[in-house]
């Protein structure tokens, strides 16, 4: 029940302040006085919504700021619902409090605001304390000017939700909603201790121990088998052991047999090669001895010759010095000669008469003497050639003859006899060598002593018959195969010891798989007979078509329907009965008159309102001792006749009378006062419009 309201700057209101009480208040006011904003400002308070489209036009004209508050009461408990906002429209604030409960104060915000990015929600708040939110709240209990009819022109899916909050089915909801929510628990509680399982997995648990079940007999088969496999395995790998064992001595002598062998062939390869190789060394240094001995002894014949030839080199080139000079000294000459040519027979110095020239100062005599000098030097240097080319191939025997002396110290050899002796030894190798085989030795033959060729490798000989004779009953290749069926064996046996590992492992987590699935299986079924009961609980009480919803709706489209027909009746206008039924999906509306059913589409304009009105007051009866304790009619009257609008202020009357309606306030907003002169009114509030905006007076 609406308690009171003070409006301050909202859209015609400057400052507004009205008391509400049980019963009829009547707005009375032309149209555009304001008596319709009171609404909004109902609206606005409690879930910041109205009908002007956007903030900004909701507040008065010149205002800085605008602030509705609004104190209503939901059974014993009173509450203030305040917002107030700036001038653009913006939202300041918003409070939502619990002022009283039983009439002792208390005065408890519940919240502050609309921060729906951080979950709080003053609308949200206040939608739990009435039931309703802004929309089922203005189809229930607001009828905004021309909407009478809206209740039976909405969808009936719509209507049949509004009836469902009415009657409080959202009630069922919530409580189906936290069943839905203590059966998920206790499901998750299920699951939390017993490995994430819960009853909906009873089955597939059921086919996992039973696949387990055949896991565990193919396991306990298969390890039979592999003991059985590794069994053999053994005993085959201890014979193979033996078989080795016995042959590992004589392979042991094999290998030694073999390192004697190669040991033999080596000794006596490398015997001949080395034997081969001293034969050829000795051969070139007697050689080399014999040619060193000629040459030495050319030695002093080469060191007179070459003294020669560079005495006679030294004098040619003496000689081809003087050429040089006497040559230059005749140039110098020549050039005299050509200065004192006579001319006329007279001296060109001294001008006297001159009978004859001396041959020095002769210039033919002079080119004469110039021409020997030029062949004489031409014939000096193609001697002093031949003589530096004689010298260096006496300088080459020179420094062989030195080789040759040096080669002779280093091998220590003075004379003819020492080479003698060198070419003697050379014939004693090679009788040595013929005894050894003319080709490369690859292996030992047969008869190893045909490699004896000195005392050791007779030694060796002797030892590789002794080892043949020794290792006679060897077979190599049993030897190797038996060692690799040893390996393969071995890690076959790892192999098998590792299978049976794993499936001992697999067998015995698999019984501990089936103990605990039985155990969570136990447990479930106890569960599980829990929950079904639960569940039915759910569906069949606490579902809004269940048994209780759906007799909560029955009941109330009774009474609905039982009242609006009462309601309809007093109108006059020829319908007796209206029926409210529920069908699959939605709520529908019948009316009957004295011909049976009437088709709602055939009905007027007035008609469609009074049943809309009807259903309407009967909505309200049937909800009077719910939250919803007021319902607001805006110019009700309108599209009805005169006698139409007699019959609609009858009903009111007539369902108001001494506060003994279905709900506790009713307001009318009309601008046709004088059909309520007669009637029973509890407070009337007359609305003007002045240069201030509204003006409201109590009368």
């Amino acid at each position: 029940m609406i308690k009171d309201i003070k409006i301050d700057n909202f859209i015609s209101h400057k400052n507004t302040f009205l008391t509400f009480n049980n019963g009829v208040t009547l707005f009375v006011g032309h149209n555009g006085s304001g008596k319709s904003s009171v609404i909004d400002a109902v609206t606005f308070a409690l879930f910041g919504e109205h009908t002007r489209k956007s903030n900004k036009n909701i507040i008065r004209r010149g205002s800085g700021m605008s602030y509705v508050q609004l104190n209503f009461s939901v059974g014993s408990r009173e509450y203030s619902a305040y917002r107030q906002l700036a001038a653009s429209g913006q939202s300041l604030s918003a409070k939502f409090e619990l002022v009283s409960e039983a009439g002792n104060a208390i005065n408890r915000p519940i919240i502050f605001g609309e921060r729906k990015q951080f979950g709080e929600s003053m609308s949200a708040e206040v939608a739990k304390v009435l039931g309703m939110d802004y929309k089922k709240l203005k189809v229930a209990a607001i009828v905004q000017q021309g909407e009478l009819s809206k209740i039976i022109e909405s969808q009936p899916k719509e209507f049949k939700e509004l009836l469902n909050s009415l009657i409080g089915i959202d009630r069922l909801d919530l409580a189906y909603q936290t069943m839905r929510e203590v059966i998920d628990g206790f499901r998750e509680r299920l699951r939390d201790n017993n490995g994430g399982f819960d009853d909906k997995q009873i089955e597939s648990i059921k086919r996992a121990v039973e696949q387990k079940m055949v896991s565990l007999y193919d396991a306990e088969h298969s390890i039979i088998q592999l003991v059985n496999l590794r069994n053999s395995v053994v005993t085959n790998l201890a014979y193979l052991e033996k078989e080795i064992e016995r042959m590992e001595p004589l392979i042991l002598q094999s290998r030694e047999l073999q390192t004697t062998e190669d040991s033999l062939v080596k000794y006596v390869n490398e015997g001949r090669d080395c034997i081969a190789n001293e034969i050829r060394r000795i051969e070139r240094t007697s050689k080399e001895a014999r040619n060193s001995i000629k040459a030495i002894s050319e030695k002093e014949e080469v060191e007179i010759n070459l003294q020669m030839v560079r005495s006679e080199i030294e004098d040619i080139e003496k000689r081809v010095v003087d050429n040089e000079g006497d040559s230059g000294r005749l140039k110098g000459l020549a050039e005299c000669a050509s200065k004192l040519e006579i001319k006329d027979g007279k001296c060109p110095v001294c001008n006297s008469s001159v009978i004859s020239i001396n041959d020095v100062f002769e210039m033919d005599h002079i080119l004469t003497e110039i021409k020997l000098k030029t062949t004489e030097r031409a014939k000096l240097l193609v001697d002093k050639i031949n003589l530096k080319k004689e010298e260096v191939l006496l300088e080459e025997k020179e420094k062989k003859i030195a080789i040759a002396e040096k080669f002779m110290v280093s091998n220590c050899i003075e004379n003819i006899e020492q080479i003698t002796k060198l070419e003697q030894e050379i014939l004693r190798k090679k009788s040595d060598l013929s005894k050894l085989p003319n080709a490369k030795i690859e292996r030992v033959e047969i008869d190893p002593m045909q490699l004896g060729i000195d005392e050791f490798s007779k030694s060796l000989a002797e030892k590789i018959i002794k080892l043949r004779e020794q290792i006679r009953d060897l077979r190599i290749q049993e030897y190797t195969d038996s060692k690799l069926k040893r390996t393969r064996l071995s890690n076959e046996l790892v192999e098998i010891n590792t299978k049976i590992s794993v499936t001992q492992r697999t067998i015995q987590e698999t019984r501990e798989t089936i103990e605990t699935s039985n155990k969570i299986l136990t447990e479930l079924g106890h569960a599980s007979k829990y929950l079904v009961i639960l569940e039915n609980i759910r569906s069949v009480v606490f579902n809004r078509d269940g048994i209780v919803g759906l007799s909560l709706r029955s009941w109330s489209l009774k009474m609905i329907s039982m009242k609006a027909s009462d309601y309809v009746a007093m109108f006059n206008i020829g319908i007796s009965r209206i029926d409210v039924t529920e069908k699959a999906r939605d709520i529908g509306v019948t009316c009957f008159g004295r011909n049976g059913e009437i088709d709602m589409d055939s009905l007027s304009g007035g008609e469609r309102v009074a049943v809309a009105l009807a259903l309407r007051l009967a909505i309200a009866y049937m909800m009077g001792t719910n939250k919803l304790d007021f319902i607001i009619l805006d110019e009700p009257t309108t599209h009805l006749d005169e006698e139409r609008r007699k019959s609609l202020v009858k009903i009111i009357a007539e369902v108001f009378r001494d506060g003994a309606g279905p709900l506790s306030q009713l307001l009318i907003i009309t601008h046709d006062a004088e059909i309520f002169e007669n009637s029973d009114v509890d407070k009337v509030y007359r609305f003007t419009m002045s240069t201030d905006g509204s003006c409201v007076l109590a009368e």
